[in-house]
C-alpha cells in the first residue's frame, strides 16, 4: 500500500471541505430566521433608474465612510473590527449569506481556541445587554438570544448585544458604529478552526440586524468588494458602502430574486465549459443561485455537475493525465500535473441580464477553477441538489456591486490587487 504524503491529504482535505467548509462556515443552511419589515426611510430616499444600473441620489450623503479592510486566510475571507471601549481588535469571518454579526466572548462554556483574546464584555464601558425596548429585538426570542445553526452540526449561540464597533474610514482615520448590535457567543459547538485569527462571522446578507442592515444612511443599502487572486501578495483590500462604491461603465448585471429570505439569490440561465455552452436538462437551474463569501468553493446544481465532470475529464484525457481515484479523493476531480503542463480549462456562469446590461456572465478561468499543490490539481467546484452557490473562490479578480435598492448586483472582472487600503 503507498502511504500519502501529509500535504496531499491536506489538500484532499481542505479541497473537500471548500463548499462546505466548517472553518469557513458556509452559511447557506444557518437555521436562523428574521421577520421581515417594511422598506426602510434610507432606501425611500434613493431611487434606483429602471432598465439600467446608474444608481442615483436625492439627498447628500454623509462625509464619513467607513472603509473596513477585507482579507484572504487561505480560502477564507475575513473582515476586521474593533469592539468596544477601549476597542478591542477582532477578524470575523465575511459572510454575505448570514443575517447576525457575533464574536467569541466571555464568560464563555465552550469557545474554539483563537489567537486574539476573546470580547470580555465588562471591560467596554460602552457595552449592553440587548433589552426589548431595543427597534431590533423582535428578530431574537424572548430571552434576547441568538442560535445559529450550520452544515456538520455546526452551532453557534450566545447574548444579544450592543456596543461600539470601530473600522477604518476613506480618510485613513477611525470611524464607529455605536450601539451596534451582535451576539455574544459562549457556546461554539462542532470542529471550529483552532488557533486562527479568526473570532466569529460578520453577518451581510439583506435582513436588518445585519452590517448592511444596521449601517442606514452611511451605508445607502449599496456595498462592494474586489478579491484579489489567492496567490497575490496583495491579501488585503477594502470593503466600499454608499459614495464610496464607484460605478464604473461596463459592468454587468443581475437582479436579485424574490423569495422569502434575505440571501442574495439571483437567477443562472447555463454555463459553459472551454466555450461551449453544456445543453442542461430544463428547470436544472430553477432552485437559483446564491452568492456566498462565506462559502469558499462553488456548488453548482448536481445535473449540470455530472456534465461538467465528463466534459472535464475528456478533457485531461486528452493530455494524458493521471486522475487520482485513491480514497483521500473521492468526490474530487483531481489530478497528477505533468511538468510544464499549463492549459487548464476555463467556465463561465451565465446569469439572467438585467436592464440595459449587455450580459451577466461570470467568466472563471483556471486559476479560479482548480487549486493546487504541489503536483496536484483538483477542481474546487462541488455538486448539490437543486441549487448553486457561487462562493468566494470563484469570485477572484472581480468587482461586485451589492444595490440593495435597486435589487440587483453588478459585476466586472478587474485587477483587485489595485483596491488596496
Amino acid at each position: 500500500m503507498v502511504t500519502k504524503s501529509p500535504s496531499l491529504v491536506l489538500l484532499s482535505i481542505l479541497l473537500l471541505l471548500l463548499p462546505y467548509c466548517h472553518h469557513c462556515m458556509v452559511s447557506q443552511s444557518i437555521d436562523l430566521t428574521l421577520k421581515p419589515v417594511q422598506t426602510s426611510q434610507t432606501e425611500a430616499l434613493m431611487h434606483v433608474q429602471e432598465n439600467t444600473h446608474t444608481i442615483t441620489k436625492d439627498y447628500t450623503y454623509p462625509n464619513y465612510i467607513i472603509r473596513p479592510h477585507i482579507s484572504r486566510y487561505g480560502y477564507k475571507v475575513l473582515i476586521d473590527a474593533s469592539i468596544g471601549t477601549p476597542p478591542s481588535k477582532k477578524t470575523f469571518i465575511f459572510d454575505t449569506a448570514s443575517p447576525i454579526t457575533w464574536t467569541q466572548c466571555t464568560p464563555c462554556t465552550k469557545c474554539f481556541p483563537q489567537t486574539l483574546p476573546l470580547f470580555d464584555p465588562k471591560k467596554s464601558t460602552t457595552y449592553n445587554r440587548m433589552t426589548k425596548n431595543h427597534n431590533l429585538s423582535d428578530f431574537f426570542d424572548d430571552n434576547l438570544e441568538y442560535e445559529a445553526r450550520y452544515v456538520f452540526g455546526h452551532y453557534s449561540s450566545g447574548i444579544m448585544s450592543l456596543d461600539t464597533f470601530t473600522f477604518p474610514s476613506h480618510s485613513g482615520s477611525p470611524e464607529i458604529l455605536r450601539n451596534f448590535v451582535f451576539g455574544c457567543a459562549n457556546n461554539n459547538v462542532g470542529d471550529w478552526p483552532e488557533n486562527t485569527p479568526i473570532t466569529g462571522i460578520m453577518g451581510m446578507d439583506r435582513s436588518p440586524v445585519s452590517l448592511i442592515g444596521q449601517m442606514g444612511s452611511r451605508a445607502i443599502r449599496r456595498f462592494s468588494y474586489c478579491l484579489p487572486k489567492i496567490n497575490s501578495p496583495v491579501k488585503r483590500t477594502v470593503l466600499r458602502f454608499g459614495p464610496d462604491v464607484k460605478i464604473r461603465t461596463g459592468l454587468q448585471c443581475t437582479k436579485f430574486l424574490k423569495i422569502k429570505t434575505n440571501k442574495y439569490e439571483v437567477a443562472l440561465e447555463g454555463v459553459s465549459v472551454l466555450g461551449r455552452r453544456l445543453k442542461v436538462p430544463k428547470g436544472t437551474f430553477s432552485g437559483g443561485c446564491q452568492l456566498d463569501t462565506g462559502a469558499s468553493g462553488s456548488r453548482i446544481d448536481s445535473r449540470a455537475y455530472k456534465m461538467i465532470l465528463d466534459v472535464l475529464s475528456n478533457y485531461f484525457d486528452k493530455f494524458k493525465l493521471k486522475r487520482l481515484t485513491d480514497p483521500i479523493y473521492e468526490g474530487q476531480l483531481c489530478y497528477n500535473k505533468k511538468p510544464g503542463f499549463n492549459s487548464y480549462p476555463n467556465m463561465t456562469w451565465h446569469f439572467k441580464a438585467s436592464g440595459l446590461c449587455k450580459g451577466a456572465n461570470v467568466q472563471i478561468g483556471g486559476d479560479s477553477l482548480l487549486g493546487h499543490e504541489g503536483n496536484i490539481f483538483c477542481m474546487t467546484m462541488y455538486g448539490l441538489a437543486n441549487r448553486s452557490i457561487l462562493g468566494a473562490f470563484q469570485m477572484q479578480n472581480y468587482r461586485f456591486v451589492y444595490d440593495l435598492v435597486g435589487g440587483q448586483v453588478l459585476f466586472g472582472s478587474e485587477d483587485c490587487s489595485k483596491d488596496k487600503p
